[in-house]
């Protein structure tokens, strides 16, 4: 048997991870020599120094190719880098609108059908002839089967229930000036009651 056999699992497992820290700490060793040598600054290198308001350019010289990053230094104010940010995000580049806003249609004005004929008005012509073979019926009258003498019919049925509805409407704001009228009228009128 070997000796991975007669270990066990937690034996094994402690092993194996001996084992992976020093692979691990061999090759740091050997790293760490090439990356001290890399990233030795040079004494020189100062800090950037802090930009204040005085420091940037005029808000009306920018454009959406101008370098904002200097706006977003401590010593800039708020109320600078405020504006210019509004200036960046007002640019055309920032300012494209996708189309896919639902909110962005004209809701105003709706297309007209012209000849297209929905099912709702077919299903409408259908009870409207229905209603005219049933009157014919009721009349004695014989069924008549051409539906072009029906559609007729019922045009002129359509037409004067339109010209009634409109003649009801014009009754209706007719009415409020003729009340108005008539309460003006009894108002001038002396009251006879009381000079008794």
């Amino acid at each position: 048997m070997t000796r991975e056999s007669k270990e066990s699992p937690l034996s094994r497992w402690s092993r194996r991870k001996a084992e992976a820290q020093q692979v691990e700490e061999s090759l740091q060793e050997e790293v760490k020599p090439a990356l001290d040598a890399e990233t030795a600054l040079p004494a020189e290198i100062e800090a950037p120094p802090v930009l204040t308001d005085a420091d940037m350019p005029d808000l009306d010289t920018l454009d959406e190719n101008s370098d904002y990053s200097g706006f977003m230094s401590q010593g800039v104010s708020e109320e600078l880098r405020n504006l210019a940010l509004r200036k960046l995000f007002r640019s055309s580049v920032f300012n494209i609108r996708d189309g896919l806003d639902e909110y962005d249609e004209d809701y105003t004005t709706f297309e007209k059908l012209g000849d297209i004929v929905t099912c709702d008005m077919k299903h409408h012509i259908e009870m409207e002839q229905e209603r005219l073979r049933e009157k014919l019926a009721e009349k004695g009258e014989p069924a008549a089967n051409d539906s072009a003498v029906i559609e007729d019919e019922i045009e002129g049925d359509i037409e004067h229930d339109i010209e009634d509805d409109i003649a009801e409407e014009i009754e209706d704001a007719a009415a409020p000036e003729r009340v108005a009228g008539a309460s003006s009228a009894t108002t001038d009128e002396p009251d006879n009651n009381n000079e008794q």
